[in-house]
């Protein structure tokens, strides 16, 4: 599904030697590594958010290592979830269907419906400062998925929650996966690997 060939970046000081991987569709690929490995820089290569010094990366078949972010069916949550302040659930959650046109109606339709999967329809009238940092998660996770991405890219997603929501962040993740969405997954955490891993990538500095 996702491959990555010969990949290769510097910024600074930083090198990232060249980096051959393959992603399976369906699978639960965790990114390991010390800090200063560049987990979070490969993310952001795979996103569009960097641009690769040499190598390339295809999705399904086709090169998109040289198009821009909104065209490589890609979701990107970061760990701090960047949900826009100024802006209700609602309008965070269906933020990229209007960057896309879709109709108000449209727009309703699918941000209901995810609202609903994710069970947060009772906040969506509400804003980010109001909400739990569980809540924010999965309103930014909401986001990312009401646009279908083939890859979801998250970096270290669970760092910033109590053991209690880990837990619970743990098995909602799981799920997500187990309905088919491919998932890569920056983390440091051990039980992070092992309750959600089907396969392992571990980058050394």
């Amino acid at each position: 599904m996702l491959e990555i060939k010969d990949l290769t970046y510097t910024v600074g000081s930083f090198t990232l030697p060249p980096l051959s991987l393959t992603i399976e569709e369906g699978s639960y690929t965790m990114l390991l590594g010390p800090s200063g490995s560049g987990k979070s820089v490969l993310l952001e290569l795979i996103a569009g958010l960097r641009k690769p010094g040499g190598g390339s990366i295809w999705l399904d078949g086709k090169k998109i290592d040289a198009l821009p972010p909104a065209e490589r069916s890609l979701g990107l949550l970061f760990q701090d979830y960047a949900l826009f302040p100024h802006l209700s659930v609602y309008q965070n959650i269906g933020y990229a269907l209007r960057l896309r046109h879709l109709s108000k109606e449209g727009i309703r339709e699918q941000v209901k419906k995810v609202a609903c999967a994710f069970e947060i329809e009772s906040l969506l009238h509400r804003f980010p400062d109001g909400l739990s940092g569980g809540e924010r998660q999965r309103v930014a996770l909401a986001r990312c998925l009401v646009v279908r991405p083939r890859l979801l890219l998250l970096d270290e997603p669970l760092s910033a929650l109590d053991a209690s929501l880990r837990s619970a962040s743990r098995t909602f993740l799981k799920k997500i996966n187990q309905s088919g969405q491919t998932i890569i997954h920056v983390t440091h955490d051990v039980q992070e690997r092992e309750e959600l891993a089907t396969f392992c990538w571990e980058l050394q500095t």
